[in-house]
């Protein structure tokens, strides 16, 4: 990031800034202040430089995001985002969830739906056919567990 960014980075921090009442700087980059959207008295909008120069805005009083902030103040929503020579979206690699979490997790799930599924039986809302299909899909997602737990 060279210094022009930075200096427009800090401009439009400066601008958000400057249009809100009650400012009150928590830390480096870092306010709180009366949120724009309602009728605040108490700050409850948060508004964050982070590093890289993106302008977060949130209010924890009525939840206003971003756009809803900067169309009360008037401003363009692209200004909390730092200029760039490469204005595409790229999509960031991500790590994500490993196949054992998401098992383990539709495990969960599937579990109580068995439950679910032998309550529907005693009403006789739901047939032996299909509550038995729901007990092999747990049964092989259980072995799939299994096999995952001796690869982690």
């Amino acid at each position: 990031m060279n210094f022009n960014t930075l200096q427009h980075d800090s401009s439009n921090l400066h601008q958000i800034i400057s249009r809100l009442s009650k400012v009150k700087r928590t830390g480096e980059g870092r306010y709180i202040a009366c949120c724009v959207v309602h009728q605040d008295r108490t700050p409850s909008l948060a508004v964050t430089q982070k590093p890289d120069g993106i302008i977060l805005v949130h209010c924890f009083g009525c939840g206003a995001g971003g756009v809803d902030i900067c169309n009360a103040l008037g401003i363009d929503p692209a200004s909390l985002f730092p200029p760039t020579d490469n204005p595409k979206y790229e999509k960031l690699s991500r790590s994500g969830f490993s196949a054992w979490q998401l098992l383990n997790v539709l495990h969960a799930d599937l579990i109580r739906i068995l439950v679910i599924a032998n309550n529907l039986k005693k009403l006789n809302a739901l047939s032996s056919d299909d509550r038995d299909f729901i007990a092999e899909i747990i049964l092989r997602l259980n072995d799939g567990l299994t096999y995952l737990e001796g690869a982690k």
